[in-house]
């Protein structure tokens, strides 16, 4: 673009001139590269550089005049066709420039080339193979003329001598263009040299292109174009002058030379000649990849039809059928030829074609080998590649194959009559055709035609041919398919007209149409892309080690591919485009395989299959696809697209990575489907075979007489049956093949001799008489089309009858379907929410037995234990618990997402064609899904509906994935959308088979290795080069520039500005796409791996397998036993993180014990604080706080099972990293038992191979009751034994989907709009439910309230019975109150609502950090809360539990602050609890809300800072701040410290004499504490357990119990501390921690314990009494023992003589053990044991008040009176 004038803009009346890169050069006094008039406004400088956005577009900054800041901007962009091209436009300023120019030009689109640098040109990608060196003719020079030059031309390494250069060393160059005047015989240029030709096969034409010759004066350099045109008339043929342009020569050549030499591959039939077939859409270019077949485990055959193999490695390049050994210990010499392609013919038997191939290599001494290849018609969805017959006669020199495929269907003679014609299982549609024709003749005769319309401008009304103003034809033409796949639409003339005939005729490039003209009749051709049928692709590939894949799962739907530019890409695998969805519909150009649609919404072709996948040595595979609409920019060659499929574990979306230049898309799609598959093989009996996991049944097929006759011969065939045979002849009496022909009847197979099998050509049955004289095999085919059964001849060699027979009940079931769909601007992917190795369970209480459900989402039930019994190719499944009885629901009818629906905000999945529906016989049941949009982590589970109404089943799916696909996001290196690059920044080493490639990986600036030479001495690069060969030649295959983009689980970086590809046309540039992309099974220090390389472009794939790029895999958490069904997805809660810390049993090895572990349920832990990226458990061994190492143990692969006797659940996360006996892998194991409430887990053993955790929990307890009637709004959850009161939503009305609803009570009068009184839920003057009587319960960890008892359910809703709600609630701590939403999938008489609500949000108030449990319960009071009064304010504080009615603070508050006017407000809600460590101080913070939607102002924060500092006491809070709306507290307590803070010890016996020889031992007794009513007594006795009381029972004196509890009046009594005790002791202080076998807790729960706190205190009495200071919410008692011995010196406690004081620390510790000693109990724990106990007694529930006087501490100390001790509802806490 660079001119030597200049381009002239005009922005409003002001005139600007510009030049690109240089200075403008006419506009005098402007030395500048913009000048606006003669005044500069912007000047090129050093800097000035074009630049790549990351867009695609191109740009350069001009300084502004003094040097400085931008100027002017100009931005080059590409235009999406030469027509929307333009010049500089002036936009509006930006990016920190004066002026902003944007420019649509074409130079500023990719380029792409289909060249050569010799005289062939062989591309399998167009199918061509062009050879001009036979016009080399010696060294020929071809003349031509001008009207004032001659011109010389040498061809294919010829040269032009006298116009050649001298080169320095006195050789002459090669000139193979030269110009010369011929009257003046020294004149001559050079127009081009040797060096510097390509040829290339534009837009179907053949253009050769001669650079580098003498600069003419325009300071250009001559160059030669040369336009070759076909035509086999001519021969060599000569090239003639054209013009010149800018110093560029133009000619044309019409030569045979230039002809393509792929050869047509048709045949018709002998015995039927209106049968012809075409099977040159199976011929294989030389350059591409052939058919494959599987010979057994280590051979292959390599089929190519009408041509030869010729490009595979070793194999003859004339033969036709080449087989070779596979492996990596082939031996490249055992090739066999099995056929010349010269030697092929065609001939026919019945409905089957044959090919032969002879003369192969040397078989034997008799004969060569030679193959045989059977066709048979089979529709493009069902059609199989080449299989090898396996029934092949015992001659081993004849190789026999069986293909099915469209090629073997006869072409169409006949159209639908709808301007559509179908053939070989293809729809050609000519309807878009729409405009008038025109052709032409040479005498200027004018023809106007549209065979799918009438003419708009037409000689008469109606017209649909005219010549001129004379009618042709009115009528509709008759289509039909001829020879080469050309469509001919035939029009019946007018009486005493000529006929008309329209000729479709296949053309990438569409020209104009032209006319042939004859007597009697007009022919027209139309030379359009809609008559190009689709190429036949193998889409079972075999590579060259015999790995097979296969592709056909993929067929038939259309796969979008995701940008960052604004445009959508579609394609289809081994299939064309379904343009009759809504996403394509439209897209031009007849069988394409590749769409665009742009950011406006035009469609643009992006190409056709035309060749096999190409299968690469890494594993990758690639489709490419060709002659898509041309591309305006670049070299104007047709649009290509490259898919590459790579094999990962995990489903990524397909990726749009790059477009270049030339129109040349590359799509990655990492997928499970890439893989390899296993070969399987079965054999079947009963007239029924399993393959892959699919029963296929054929008995339906044993009733139905099947007939076909062939050359006289009547064939009847039964299927596992006597052939049905008119006149029952003798000879067929026990056959189940007979062929009779006039009064003769011959078997061809006995029923006794059958055998039912499958392979990999499908199934087969085969019959055989007795002494094996006859044979007949019987394949079957898939007829999806109808329910129609037929049998079909195929051949009979004399030995071996082959039949097919095409039936639906061979038809697979289809497995999955695309699972992602776009509504308007919104694109929805559900693929994270298929199961591959279990099914979503969910269940439905009924009477007499439960009825469970199995679903999947987009694919196939998994044959799994549970769901053995579901009808093959079910995708919904019931089962019957009481019947025992499987139904299916529906099944997935189709690949395609159009069983994918939006309704509203919600999606739903509509499964059909299940079994019969029970209440109408001529329907089928089906299933409905409805999917609604949730935000953050969750476990996926699908609950049902109801039971079936209007024969469907209904389902509901809460999901993040049912919300719409976010945009990728295009970035740099950094922080990118989540994901950190930092780590990563290094330089890596990666090898091919040719070349190293070193990454310089986000990094600015590092040093190579000492060989790398050239790329360091290189401005900065992102990849260099090096290759292997002997040179080490170096290149930047990658700059420095760097784009990032980043959708779903992959991340994708493209190195740009990498060196010149030698190769390609024009001045394109290198470069490096690297993707990294989610492999669960990755090591943490993985390594980026090469894949391939585009030799059109010089684009070279790398990827990264990476673990910490999968998304958050979840699996069902759900599981049956003993026919119950449990859910364990409540063990991940986002309260928690989404993972649990499991503790170290005592018997583990020590090496585990200094280590913790980090455990996550049926998922992968989403939380940042979960290292083990995609993992479910995690080992964590901190060296030092700077090192740490997090160590993945298992992965969620699979859900729940029931194993072991006795049955118990278990969990298995399965790694890829081998144990140190490198044979077996890491893996852990988790297994439920049933315990009280959520405890945690415990790893119980570990041999570092298998980790084995053990985890007791409610949730896996056999449930004793089912929902009954509830009183009160108030239930408790039995799986976490936690209160959730529902009162708080009462009062209040509500409405969702036009409902109007209450929760626990019914709607007042002025409420219910027509509804009868008694409505909870009410609609349109219909009740749904009354709350007279209503239920809740729990169902998987939510809430479920239930009304039952509406108005009567009408006679259309297909049942009978009263209307019902169900109200189901879901913790959702963010939501506040939240909002019912009505979900409309329900049946007309149950309506459903959901309620995402942070009210039903139950704690556990506690914290488990790396194993240390902080339960915060031990400060939460069970008689009143804390207060602490400070600046004029008094704040009333209940960590744990909300604060009652007489606090006058509201519903679910917590925390209170009441100022010096008396004012109270609420500051804090329980369920705004979120606790914290931070180990940078050693501290817990506390953090608690409150928010007030009405009036924001008043929203609240509160942080409470716990502080260990050694401490032993439990404290209480102090007052520090408060900032803003943020109040702040501290509190010093020993919850705060972590177990290594507090210091446990043992007892000891040596050093307590002293003080066992004091006249007043302070242990030696029983100490009576009673209160001031005698309502409670505390026994304790510490140095025997208590004994000979009289008032206590067996209960406390059971010989174990050291503290009871009394209560005189009703003779309560319960043991709250046994003999096993724990000690923790600091410098002043000795706590003694004693438990019991005692529970407590509304639901028993929990352990009662009682803490007792010795402290010095020299002013107490020797005989001092404890005290009771409080009973706290975890069931543990306080009490306090002040005593003075604890404060004598060492020495004299201890007798001795030392005269200096020991240290504090020393001292207590020797101290502690004297008491201890002392204390003598019997069992003494030695251990370092955990001391804390999770709390699982009802949380949300507040005791009844108090009395006024209660001051809730009790201080019973010898010398007075005692004070009452009030224990309020004992006969709730204390059961």
């Amino acid at each position: 673009m660079t001119n030597t004038t200049s381009y002239k803009v005009q922005k409003d009346s002001a005139n600007y001139t510009l030049n690109i890169c240089r200075n403008v050069t006419d506009v005098s006094g402007c030395d500048a590269a913009v000048c606006e008039g003669d005044k500069a406004v912007a000047i090129v400088t050093e800097e000035t550089v074009l630049e790549s956005a990351a867009n695609g577009d191109v740009f350069v900054k001009y300084a502004k005049p003094d040097g400085k800041d931008c100027g002017t901007k100009i931005t080059f962009k590409c235009p999406d066709s030469p027509y929307h091209a333009t010049g500089p436009v002036f936009v509006s300023p930006s990016d920190g420039c004066d002026h902003v120019i944007d420019w649509y030009t074409m130079d500023a689109c990719p380029s792409e080339d289909l060249f050569s640098s010799n005289c062939t040109l062989q591309n399998s990608k167009y199918l061509i193979d062009i050879d001009l060196t036979p016009l080399n003719n010696n060294g020929k020079v071809y003349l031509a003329s001008g009207a004032e030059f001659d011109y010389s031309i040498a061809m294919c390494g010829a040269s032009v001598q006298d116009c050649s250069l001298t080169n320095d060393d006195g050789t002459r160059g090669h000139t193979v263009a030269c110009q010369k005047k011929s009257l003046e015989s020294a004149f001559h240029k050079n127009l081009g040299m040797s060096k510097f030709t390509k040829l290339r096969f534009v837009d179907d034409a053949l253009v050769m292109t001669m650079s580098k010759g003498d600069v003419c004066s325009s300071g250009f350099q001559r160059k030669t174009i040369i336009h070759f045109h076909c035509n086999v008339t001519e021969g060599e043929g000569n090239p003639e002058y054209v013009g010149e342009t800018d110093c560029t020569y133009m000619f044309v050549w019409h030569t045979r030379y230039a002809c393509n030499r792929i050869q047509k591959c048709s045949f018709t039939n002998t015995t039927d000649p209106s049968k012809v077939y075409d099977f040159s859409s199976l011929t294989v270019a030389q350059d591409a990849t052939s058919w494959t077949v599987k010979l057994g485990e280590k051979k292959m055959a390599y089929i190519n039809i009408c041509a030869a193999v010729g490009h595979v490695a070793d194999c003859d390049p004339s033969a036709a059928v080449c087989v070779k050994e596979t492996g990596q210990s082939a031996n490249p010499s055992a090739v066999e030829n099995h056929g010349q392609a010269s030697t092929m013919k065609f001939s026919s038997e019945g409905n089957t074609i044959s090919i032969t191939y002879d003369h192969g290599s040397v078989c034997n001494t008799k004969e060569n080998h030679h193959s045989v290849i059977y066709f048979a018609c089979a529709s493009a969805d069902q059609s199989v590649g080449p299989q090898l017959r396996t029934e092949s006669s015992s001659n081993a020199c004849r190789h026999t194959y069986t293909w099915f495929t469209p090629a073997a269907c006869a072409q169409s003679t006949e159209g639908h009559g709808d301007c559509t014609i179908t053939d070989a299982g293809y729809t050609y549609d000519f309807n878009s055709l729409t405009a008038d024709l025109t052709a032409k003749t040479s005498d200027n005769t004018q023809y106007k035609f549209n065979p799918c319309s009438t003419l708009q401008d037409g000689c008469k009304d109606d017209s649909r041919f005219c010549e001129g103003n004379t009618l042709i034809s009115k009528e509709i033409p008759e289509l039909a398919v001829e020879n080469d796949h050309v469509v001919t639409a035939k029009f019946n003339p007018e009486s005493g007209n000529p006929s008309a005939t329209v000729r479709y005729i296949c053309d990438h490039t569409a020209e104009e149409p032209k006319v042939i003209t004859s007597d009697n009749s007009i022919t027209v051709e139309v030379n359009t892309t809609l008559a190009c049928a689709p190429k036949t692709v193998d889409c079972k590939p075999i590579d060259s080690l015999g790995n097979a894949y296969d592709f056909s799962g993929l067929k038939g739907t259309n796969w979008k591919a995701s940008s960052v530019d604004g445009m959508s890409y579609y394609f289809s695998i081994c299939s064309t485009l379904d343009k009759d969805l809504s996403d394509v519909k439209g897209c031009p150009g007849g069988a394409i395989s590749a769409c665009q649609r742009t950011s406006d919404g035009t469609l643009v072709n992006l190409g056709y299959a035309a060749s096999n996948p190409v299968i690469q040595s890494t594993g990758t595979v690639l489709f490419h696809y060709i002659n898509g609409k041309k591309c305006a920019h670049g070299n104007q060659t047709p649009r290509q697209t490259m898919i590459t499929l790579s094999c990962a574990q995990v489903e990524s979306q397909p990726q749009m990575i790059s477009e270049d230049l030339n129109c040349n898309y590359n799509i990655l799609w990492h997928t499970p489907k890439a893989c390899p598959v296993q070969s399987s093989s079965a054999t079947g009996e009963d007239c029924s075979i399993v393959k892959n996991e699919i029963k296929y049944d054929l008995t339906p097929l044993k009733s139905k007489p099947l007939q076909t006759v062939f050359k006289g011969t009547t064939y009847n065939v039964g299927i596992c049956s006597v052939a049905k045979v008119q006149g029952n002849p003798p000879n067929c009496a026990n056959s189940a093949v007979c062929a009779s022909s006039g009064s003769t009847s011959n078997s061809f197979g006995e029923l006794k001799k059958e055998s039912l099998y499958s392979e990999e050509g499908g199934i087969k049955l085969k019959y055989e008489t007795d002494g094996n004289s006859k044979t007949s095999i019987i394949t079957f085919t898939c007829n999806a089309e109808n329910d129609q059964t037929e049998l079909r001849f195929l051949s009979n060699d004399g030995v071996i009858v082959r039949f097919q027979v095409s039936t639906p009940y061979v038809c697979p079931p289809v497995e999955s379907a695309n699972c992602r769909r776009t509504f308007g601007d919104d694109t929805f992917d559900l693929s994270s929410l298929t199961l591959h190795g279990a099914n979503y369970i969910s269940r439905l209480r009924s009477t007499p037995g439960d009825i469970y459900y199995y679903t999947n989402i987009c694919h196939r039930l998994i044959a799994t234990t549970e769901a053995a019994g579901c009808p093959a190719g079910s995708a919904a499944c019931m089962y019957n618990s009481s019947s025992k009885q499987y139904t299916s629901l529906g099944k997935l009818t189709s690949n395609k997402p159009d069983f994918i629906h939006k309704m509203g905000s919600f999606l739903y999945l509509q499964y059909d064609n299940g079994d019969k529906c029970p209440t109408n016989n001529s329907a089928l049941l089906q299933t409905l899904i409805l999917l609604r949009c949730v935000e953050g982590p969750r476990t996926s589970r699908i609950e049902v509906g109801t039971a079936i109404k209007d024969c469907r089943q209904d389902f509901i799916l809460e999901s993040p994935a049912a919300c719409p696909v976010k945009s990728p996001v295009n970035a740099k290196c950094g922080e990118i959308a989540g994901f950190d690059t930092n780590a990563l920044k290094k330089q890596y080493r990666i090898s091919s088979e040719e070349h190293d490639y070193i990454l310089n990986f986000c990094q600015n600036s590092g040093s190579l290795d000492s060989d790398v030479k050239k790329c360091n001495n290189q401005a900065m690069f992102g990849v260099c080069q090096i290759s292997k060969s002997s040179g080490h030649e170096e290149v930047i295959a990658g700059g420095p520039q760097l784009t990032a983009m980043k959708e779903t689980s992959q991340l994708i970086f493209n190195f740009t500005g990498g060196a010149t590809c030698a190769h390609a046309t024009g001045n394109v540039e290198r470069n490096v796409v690297l993707t990294m992309f989610c492999n669960e099974y990755a090591q943490s220090d993985s390594q980026p791996q090469f894949v391939s390389e585009d030799p059109r472009d010089c684009t070279y794939y790398i990827s990264w397998p990476r673990r910490d790029l999968c998304p958050h895999r979840s699996m069902p958490c759900r599981v049956t036993m003993n026919g119950e069904l449990f859910d364990l997805s409540s063990l991940n809660r986002a309260d928690k993180d989404y993972f649990t810390y499991a503790t170290v049993s005592s018997s583990v090895d020590e090496k585990y014990q200094g280590k913790y572990y980090q455990l996550s349920v049926c998922s992968a832990a989403p939380s940042k604080n979960f290292k083990c990226a995609g993992a479910a458990v995690c080992e964590v061994t901190e060296k030092d706080s700077e090192h740490v190492i997090h160590k993945s143990l298992g992965y969620p692969d699979d859900s729940p099972t029931v194993t072991g006797d006795p049955q118990h659940i278990e969990i298995i996360y399965p790694t890829q990293t081998y144990c140190d006996d490198k044979k077996s892998k890491i893996r852990s194991v988790i297994k439920f038992t049933c315990g009280s409430g959520m405890n945690d887990p415990e790893l119980v053993s570990s041999d570092g191979c298998t980790y084995e955790f053990k985890w007791e929990t409610s949730l896996v307890c056999p449930s004793t009751s089912k929902p009954t009637p509830t009183s009160g709004c108030v239930f408790t959850k039995p799986s976490i034994n936690k209160i959730v009161d529902l009162s708080i939503f009462t009062n209040k009305l509500y409405k969702a989907g036009g409902y109007s609803l209450k929760v626990c009570s019914n709607l007042s009068e002025s409420e219910l709009v027509g509804c009868p009184a008694g409505t909870a839920v009410c609609k349109g003057a219909v009740s749904f439910g009354s709350a007279a009587e209503y239920k809740i319960y729990e169902e998987f960890g939510n809430i479920r309230l239930e009304y039952d008892n509406g108005e009567s359910c009408r006679e259309d809703d297909g049942s009978s019975g009263n209307r019902k709600s169900i109200i189901e609630f879901r913790c959702n701590k963010t939501a506040g109150e939240g909002q019912p939403i009505y979900l409309p999938t329900s049946p007309r008489c149950v309506d459903r609502f959901s309620w995402e609500t942070s009210y039903i949000c139950v704690e556990d108030c506690e914290l488990n950090y790396k194993g240390n449990v902080f339960n915060f319960q031990h400060l939460s009071s069970v008689y009143k809360p804390v207060t602490v009064t400070a600046d004029g304010y008094e704040f009333t504080m209940d960590l744990c539990k909300s604060l009652k009615a007489e606090h006058k603070c509201g519903n679910y508050t917590n925390i209170c602050a009441k100022s010096s006017d008396g004012t109270i407000y609420p500051i804090a809600l329980t369920n705004t609890f979120e606790p914290q460590y931070q180990p940078e101080n050693k501290t817990v913070l506390l953090k608690y809300s409150y928010s007030d939607e009405k009036s924001p102002a008043n929203n609240k924060q509160v942080n409470i800072r716990l502080v260990c500092n050694g401490t032993l006491d439990t404290g209480s809070p102090t007052f520090v701040s408060k900032t803003g709306s943020t109040y702040n507290f501290k509190w010093v307590t020993y919850v705060a410290c972590l177990d290594e803070d507090l210091h446990e010890v043992p007892l000891g016996f040596n050093l307590f004499k002293t003080l066992l020889q004091s006249t007043n031992p302070p242990f030696s007794r029983s100490v009576v504490i009673t209160g001031d009513q005698t309502e409670y007594k505390y026994y304790i006795s510490l140095g025997a357990p208590l004994h000979d009381i009289p008032e206590l029972s067996q209960e406390c004196l059971d010989g174990n119990t050291t503290v009871c509890q009394y209560k005189h009046e009703n003779t309560f009594e319960r043991s709250i501390g046994a003999q096993a005790a724990k000690y923790y002791a600091n410098e002043k202080q000795l706590q003694m921690i004693i438990s019991s076998k005692s529970k407590c807790g509304r639901v028993g729960s929990d352990t009662v314990t009682s803490l007792i706190n010795f402290k010095c205190d020299s002013s107490a009495s020797e005989d001092s009494l404890p005290v009771n200071t409080n009973e706290m919410a975890s069931c543990r008692y306080l009490f306090e023992w002040n005593l003075p011995q604890l404060c004598e010196p060492l020495s004299s406690a201890a007798g001795g003589t030392q005269s200096k004081r020991l240290s504090p620390g020393v001292t207590a510790v020797i101290v502690i053990i004297v008491l201890a000693s002392v204390i003598s109990l019997a069992t003494v724990i030695v251990c370092r044991l955990k001391r804390r106990r999770r709390y699982n007694g009802p949380v949300g529930y507040d005791p009844l008040s108090t009395d006024d006087d209660t001051t809730g501490l009790i201080t019973a100390v010898k010398g007075r009176a005692p004070r009452l001790y009030h224990d309020d509802d004992d006969d709730d806490l204390l059961i």
